[in-house]
Parts: C-alpha cells; sequence; structure tokens
C-alpha cells in the first residue's frame, strides 16, 4: 500500500527505471530489467529503450523510454507481431525467441516479459531476466508462487503514473513557454502605445490600456504633427484608436501590423484622417483573407482654425466633455478597415474650444454588463463623463473606476483603451 501512495503523488519522476526497478522488487528479489519498445516502428521491429540493474541502473527521460528513440539502435523479431495480439506475461526461452536475445538481453537464456497497456494496445513490454527464480528452473519457481498477473498489474500501474508525470511535466513546461511568449508579445504591444510621459504643446492629455489577456487588439496612437508652413504659434497634432476584431496574441499582431503600415503613410500638413484610413485600408489587405478587421478612428486638430477632423471606421462615436455639456460626435458612417479593399472614407469636421476635451475609448466601455445582462452602453458612459471632473487624468479614472463597479466583478471581459485630450 505505501508504495501505490508514493507512485500516486503528484511529482515527476528523475529516473523512471529506478522506479520501476522498486516496483519489481516488491516480487522479485535479484533481477535485471529490460525495457523493450515497438511503437510507430515497422512491423517485427522493436527498440530497446531501457536496462536498469543492481549495479547500473542508467537515466533515461519517460519520453525516451516509453516512445523510443532515432538514438537507440532498431532490432528485428518476428515475436513482435505475436506478442501484440497476445496480451499477458509469459516466459520465453532463446530456443523459441532468439532475435529476442541480443543486445542488453545477449547472454540470457530465459525471461519474463511483462506487457504495458497503453490506449487499449500493447506495444511496449518489461523483460526481466537473470533472477533467483528464473535460474531456480520451472518446479521451484512454482513453489514460490509467484503471481505474474500481479507483477503485471503492478509494473503497469507504475508506468501509468511515470507517463501521467511526464504529461505533466510536458504540460507545465509548454503552459511556461507560452506564458513567456505572451508576456514577451505584451511587451511589445506596450512598445506601440505612447510613452506615459508624452506631452503635445497646447494640450493636457491622459490615456490607459489594459489587455484582457496579456495581448490584445486594441491600438492606440498619440503624436505631434509638423505644423503648416513651420509655424511657430500653430499646434497640431493627431492620433488613431483602434480595435482588432478577436482577442489575444493573433489580435495584437495586428494590432502591431496595423502600426507598421500607419507609419509608411506619406502624410503632408494637407493629410486628411480619410487619407489615412483609405491608406491604412489598402494595405491592409493581403494575398488570402485574414478573417479580421479593424474598427478606428482617427483624427487631427489644428490650433489656428482650432478644427478637429476625424474619420470614424465603424469604431464607436467619440465624445466632447465641454464643461457641464457632453457633445457626441457625429460618426461618420465608415465600415471597419478591411472589409472591402477599394472603400473610401469621409471626415467631418467639429470646432474645439479652449478647455474642451476630447474622449475616445474601445468598444468594452458600452458592451460591459453587469449581473443582470445590462450593458453599460452611451447613456451611462455620458452619465460618467458627465460627472467627472474636467481633467484628462481624472477622467479616465472615473470612467474606468465606472465600469468596474458597474460589471461587479472586478475586471472587464475584453481589452481596455481610453484616452482624454484636453485643449488648452
Amino acid at each position: 500500500m505505501e508504495l501505490f501512495v508514493k507512485l500516486s503523488c503528484d511529482k515527476t519522476y528523475a529516473n523512471p527505471l529506478s522506479v520501476l526497478m522498486e516496483v519489481v522488487k516488491t516480487e522479485i528479489s535479484q533481477f535485471k530489467l529490460v525495457m523493450i519498445c515497438s511503437h510507430e516502428l515497422e512491423p517485427s521491429s522493436f527498440q530497446i529503450t531501457g536496462s536498469c540493474s543492481d549495479h547500473h541502473c542508467p537515466i533515461y527521460t519517460a519520453e525516451e523510454m516509453l516512445n523510443g528513440s532515432p538514438d537507440f539502435p532498431i532490432l528485428k523479431g518476428g515475436f513482435i507481431e505475436q506478442w501484440k495480439m497476445e496480451c499477458v506475461p509469459r516466459e520465453v526461452t532463446r530456443n523459441h525467441h532468439q532475435d529476442l536475445f541480443q543486445g542488453e538481453l545477449e547472454g540470457f537464456e530465459l525471461a519474463l516479459v511483462i506487457p504495458i497497456w497503453m490506449g487499449g494496445e500493447v506495444e511496449r513490454w518489461i523483460v526481466l531476466v537473470d533472477y533467483k527464480l528464473v535460474s531456480q528452473g520451472i518446479d521451484e519457481r512454482r513453489k514460490a508462487k509467484l503471481d505474474f498477473n500481479k507483477l503485471a498489474l503492478l509494473i503497469n500501474y507504475a508506468l501509468t503514473n511515470i507517463l501521467r508525470s511526464e504529461q505533466k511535466r510536458q504540460l507545465d513546461k509548454a503552459r511556461l513557454w507560452i506564458d513567456e511568449e505572451l508576456q514577451e508579445i505584451s511587451r511589445l504591444q506596450m512598445l506601440l502605445l505612447p510613452q506615459d510621459s508624452l506631452t503635445i504643446p497646447g494640450t493636457d492629455l491622459a490615456f490607459t490600456f489594459k489587455a484582457f489577456k496579456d495581448a490584445g487588439g486594441d491600438y492606440l496612437d498619440l503624436f505631434q504633427l509638423p505644423s503648416p508652413d513651420d509655424s511657430p504659434e500653430v499646434t497640431h497634432w493627431g492620433g488613431i484608436i483602434a480595435d482588432v476584431t478577436g482577442h489575444g496574441p493573433s489580435a495584437a499582431v495586428e494590432a502591431a501590423m496595423l502600426d507598421a503600415i500607419l507609419r509608411t503613410f506619406p502624410g503632408n500638413t494637407e493629410s486628411t484622417p480619410a487619407d489615412a484610413a483609405n491608406y491604412l485600408n489598402e494595405n491592409f489587405f493581403t494575398r488570402r483573407d485574414r478573417g479580421k478587421f479593424v474598427t478606428a478612428m482617427l483624427f487631427v486638430y489644428q490650433s489656428d482654425t482650432r478644427m478637429l477632423r476625424y474619420v470614424s471606421a465603424g469604431h464607436p462615436n467619440g465624445y466632447i466633455k465641454r464643461d457641464s455639456e457632453i457633445i457626441v460626435l457625429d460618426q461618420s458612417k465608415g465600415i471597419p478597415i478591411g472589409v472591402l479593399p477599394d472603400y473610401r472614407w469621409e471626415y467631418k469636421e467639429f470646432e474645439l474650444r479652449k478647455g474642451d476635451i476630447l474622449f475616445i475609448y474601445t468598444d468594452v466601455v458600452l458592451e460591459t454588463r453587469n449581473s443582470r445582462g445590462e450593458e453599460f452602453g452611451e447613456v451611462r458612459l455620458m452619465e460618467s463623463l458627465l460627472a467627472a471632473p474636467n481633467c484628462p487624468h481624472q477622467l479616465i479614472d472615473h470612467v474606468e473606476q465606472a465600469l468596474l463597479e458597474f460589471n461587479e466583478k472586478g475586471e472587464l471581459m475584453d481589452d481596455l483603451t481610453l484616452a482624454a485630450i484636453k485643449t488648452l
């Protein structure tokens, strides 16, 4: 019973062969153990994938031992096909299984073969040789009443737990690799965001980005643009907020591609957000359908005209907070990027006043639900903006807190991006 408890422990076995040795010793005192495997080999072929005795027990991985390895020689033996069909322990002799007694089994005359049952098939066997009961002959073995079936069950139970332990080890290793890759993708995505220290003359700005699962499809960029005629009196800035369909690493990769395309846009002081949207759309398409599209809002502002030019590509409405008033920017009827390659967007204009705050966001704000299945929606968002202080940083914090309180779970079920830009 102590052995069963030990084998049932959730741990990784450093040397699986030594575990099998310990199991066999509960029934037999002196022996040599050899593991044979025909898994995924040609008919009548096998490998010796492990050999162990009291005097020498090398370390093989469970993967090597149970599935073979290119490093092990492939041996031939017609008996293998018979063994696959007769799934019972047996004694074999050199006279009837001469092909077996080669390699690690060279020089032996008699062996006990224990089949290993995995996935309803027998492709692996434990071979025990050179132990007292074998050397004593058949009559003496019968007196000792060695229970072959009990030994077979013990060995199969041990190997089942070794295999389970190996699968857990590989799963943990894969999870660690995935976690590390997700963290790296998340790190790279953070590099696409504006720097926390970003400042644009004539503005006070704030933003936040939180991925739903390490990495996501939200994208935000805010930047200063060249002033017309290089006039130091004119402030010219712009930005884009976008949301790639889906979540996780694939959406993050699409967002990175969006960033790369945008940075090649050959714009000038006369370019409009519609020009940028058209350029993004033209270059977003690849030779094959990617099955993705992007909602986006692009905008530019010029201080001498006080005019905000913007275009919406299927993205939620932006808002202007003007003192105790909330103004909805009419959506410019555009479809998302990546739907039709020849589509052309048109921009709209809105005149900003000193102290106005442009608020932009991704769709999780509107789609966040409470325990009753109600969406946060536009009405609650406008109420939250109205109740927020006229400070971009405090406004961002206020909206995020309102979402979390409404959601009642302490976390949102999608990527969250918020930005607020105040004209000074």
